[in-house]
């Protein structure tokens, strides 16, 4: 077995020793009145209960970036103190040394 199956392999294992779910029912991090955070907050929650709207789906991938000329870049200022969610571990650590740096 390589690397990535065996860190596969671990995952499941760690995985399957979940016993409790917690559900947190009251978006904390969103509490601001900004029109963008209101429209980020109700997203989040039309995602929780699987009902996003085309309009949370065009306005949750304007917070997307990657290579390309209309795309934002994490080395921009204004990704300087967000979370980012992303796939891969390799991911996480090349934006942790972004943002290091």
């Amino acid at each position: 077995m390589n690397h990535y199956g065996q860190e596969s392999a671990i995952g499941k294992a760690l995985w399957h020793q979940i016993t409790i779910v917690v559900i947190l029912r009251e978006n904390m991090c969103q509490n601001s009145q900004l029109f963008d955070d209101f429209k980020f907050c109700k997203a989040l929650e039309n995602m929780r209960y699987k009902a996003c709207t085309p309009d949370d789906i065009n306005f949750l991938q304007t917070r997307v970036t990657g290579p390309g000329p209309n795309r934002s870049k994490l080395a921009k200022k204004n990704f300087r103190n967000i979370s980012i969610i992303t796939a891969w571990n390799s991911q996480k650590d090349r934006i942790n040394e972004l943002g290091s740096a």
